[in-house]
């Protein structure tokens, strides 16, 4: 209603939002009821909008093929042919199916290695046959890269080569990314490596003909493709990585260097390298390319997520920039580093930013505030989320505000609720383990810059915060309680937004004066006696007899205390004041249950239960295994639960049955034949006697 579905980017940008707010929750009822709304994404919108299916359905592998049956494209006729029988226009919607496939089963690393090498072969035999079609080649590209994630397979990367020397722009610049998710954290292209002995040395020449490749072709998509790819190889890689990020770092295309810090940040993911630092801020501020300043700046969240207060310290100049791109980076640098931790500091800092006068800028400080407000409850902040959240609200809707903002406000929507107030984005594991796939996803996500069908990558960085206590069954016993040290309303979720409803407005009575009565009375007494006008003073009587004569007091308290009669003062009403119970400084946690990374630092197991810790020293936190102390008695137990493609409320399917037509007659028997035969000639003897 607020104009997206007039305006291409500000539609795209709702489907968006609706698959973060749904991403991995397997809830598509919105899509469904709004059909109508959703027809409205044709091209590249509508590859975007069959492909958030994916990210609303993410690691929900058993129902992928049911889901994505109407969209999928037909199964390739003739492997042998390289074109198959793909046509050359169109295939948004089967391209889009495609990436959705990828996105399922690559957003999750504990899906099924069977289901995924399955979907994978699948993918790549979409892959073989629709070069002719670089909607559907893109599409594919992408989801084998997905499915196929870091498992340096040469095969793979032969294929996804090919679609690249099809000189294909937006096929080329999938497939240059696709390679990268192949070979990610191998260290393909450098002296040391983590490659199988296999086809290591084919895969050594495959990058070097990338680096060629990239030299040598016109198209700009592809460049960046084939960078983003070397970067992703190069993850966790370190000193490693040095001489091929060096070689980046020098080349005179913008986009090779663009590359080249996105590597770096990458290869020193989490280590808080000061070398990696310094040639990040050296970038950020002397680089003549706007692009690659950005891409540094960002790149020093990466390198410093594992003590983020350092990132707003680093930033807080670069805020101050003249140059716009370096002023976007640092909000989104903040945003990432400071994910779902409230921080009020971090917040002021964006607060001028928000309103910018370059219009991605305040779409930057918008998405950064909305990613370190996520799974803050309404209390965070002093209350100040509140009206950030209603800010959000203002923008979409004021026709006054460019559209890069208002797409701004309208993914900040859905980020700062993703996955039903239940995930947030967080790069490394409890244990403190850099995640590689979050990293991956965040890289890939901020590509979204240069082409928006990259918002889905989001999906990859996606954290659940949940605590579940399982037992030796893996199943979850109800009884289970975590005590939280904490007031209920630090941690609790928002509240629901409510659809405002018009009131009526109600008519006010007007309020007769004692004295305004009187002379009613007397005019009316009056006008008696001379003979006219009897019904009026019938009605004046009737008033006298049946209503006692009110006191000025009662009058007045009648009026309402705002009108003084006779000079008297007014008395105060007595307001009776409800006493507000003090909320509790503790309650209990049920299981299963949300708990965020804040506040399981206030969580404590309580040891005098049925149910205790195997680790009773970790934080409550993730999946936790339980002890019974009293295995003999009864359990209240419950299982984890597939999601189901059925809609809620649906009836059970009735029993067996056999059904029979109306009118319809049971065929006769041999045995009931010659029963009617002998009856028969019963009747015909009888009738001849």
């Amino acid at each position: 209603r607020g104009g997206g579905g007039r305006n291409s980017i500000l539609h795209n940008a709702a489907v968006m939002t609706h698959a973060y707010l749904n991403a991995g929750t397997t809830n598509d009822s919105f899509l469904r009821d709004y059909l109508d709304w959703m027809k409205k994404a044709s091209n590249w919108a509508k590859f975007s909008a069959t492909a958030s299916l994916g990210v609303v359905h993410a690691g929900h592998i058993t129902e992928a093929m049911n889901l994505l049956q109407p969209y999928l494209p037909t199964e390739p006729s003739d492997e042998a042919d390289g074109g198959g029988n793909v046509s050359a226009g169109g295939g948004f919607a089967e391209g889009g199916s495609l990436f959705a496939l990828g996105i399922i089963h690559g957003s999750h690393a504990g899906s099924s290695a069977e289901k995924r090498k399955e979907t994978s072969e699948l993918l790549r035999r979409h892959l073989r046959a629709s070069h002719a079609n670089e909607v559907i080649s893109h599409g594919a590209a992408l989801g084998v890269g997905l499915t196929a994630f870091g498992s340096a397979d040469l095969q793979v990367v032969n294929e996804l080569k090919e679609v690249l020397y099809t000189d294909s722009a937006v096929a080329g610049e999938a497939a240059g990314m696709a390679i990268g998710m192949v070979l990610v954290g191998s260290g393909a292209g450098n002296s040391s490596n983590s490659l199988p002995e296999a086809g290591k040395e084919e895969l050594m020449e495959t990058m070097a003909e990338l680096r060629n490749y990239a030299r040598e072709t016109q198209h700009e998509k592809i460049i960046r493709g084939i960078a983003m790819g070397m970067a992703l190889v190069n993850f966790g890689q370190e000193e490693n990585a040095d001489a091929t990020i060096e070689e980046m770092r020098s080349d005179r295309d913008p986009v090779l260097r663009y590359g080249a810090q996105y590597a770096l940040s990458l290869a020193y993911c989490g280590t808080g390298s000061n070398k990696a630092i310094r040639i990040l801020l050296h970038t950020a501020v002397s680089d003549v390319s706007d692009d690659v300043r950005m891409a540094a700046v960002i790149g020093l969240a990466f390198v410093l997520y594992k003590t983020p207060r350092r990132v707003p310290q680093l930033v807080k100049l670069l805020l101050e920039s003249f140059n716009p791109h370096v002023r976007y980076a640092s909000c989104m640098a903040v945003g990432i580093a400071m994910a779902a931790t409230g921080d009020s500091e971090s917040v002021t800092l964006l607060e001028p930013m928000l309103d910018d006068m370059t219009d991605y800028v305040r779409q930057g400080a918008l998405m950064g505030t909305s990613m370190i407000y996520m799974q803050q409850s309404d209390t965070s902040n002093g209350r100040k989320i509140r009206s950030f959240r209603e800010r959000l609200s203002s923008i979409v809707s004021d026709k006054h505000q460019s559209t890069l903002t208002k797409m701004g406000a309208i993914l900040s929507k859905g980020i700062i609720d993703a996955g039903g107030r239940n995930c947030t984005i967080a790069l490394g594991s409890r244990n403190g383990f850099t995640k590689m796939s979050s990293a991956v996803g965040l890289a890939l996500w901020l590509q979204h810059w240069h082409w928006y069908p990259m918002m889905h990558m989001l999906s990859l960085a996606l954290t659940p915060s949940y605590t579940i206590g399982l037992n030796k069954d893996f199943k979850f016993p109800r009884g289970f309680e975590i005590q939280c040290n904490s007031k209920p309303s630090v941690f609790a979720y928002p509240k629901k937004l409510e659809e405002k409803k018009e009131e009526k407005k109600k008519r006010v009575e007007t309020v007769t004066l004692s004295t305004t009565a009187k002379s009613k009375a007397r005019l009316a007494r009056k006008k008696a006696k001379e003979g006219s006008a009897m019904d009026i003073d019938e009605k004046a009587e009737e008033t006298k007899t049946d209503k006692p004569e009110k006191t000025e007091l009662t009058e007045k308290k009648e009026a309402g205390d705002t009108m003084e009669v006779d000079g008297e003062e007014p008395e105060p009403e007595k307001q009776v004041k409800k006493k507000r119970e003090p909320e509790p400084t503790s309650f209990r946690i049920k299981n299963p249950s949300r708990i965020t990374m804040a506040q399981s630092d206030v969580c404590d197991f309580d040891l005098n239960q049925r149910y205790r810790p195997i680790r009773p020293d970790e934080k409550p936190f993730g999946v936790v295994i339980l002890t019974d102390s009293t295995p003999g008695e009864e359990e209240d137990l419950g299982a984890v639960k597939a999601p189901s493609m059925e809609p809620e409320g649906e009836c059970a399917p009735p029993e067996p049955f056999e059904w029979t037509p109306p009118g319809w007659t049971e065929p006769a028997t041999k045995d009931s034949a010659e029963e009617k035969t002998a009856e028969a000639e019963m009747t015909d003897t009888k009738d001849e006697a």
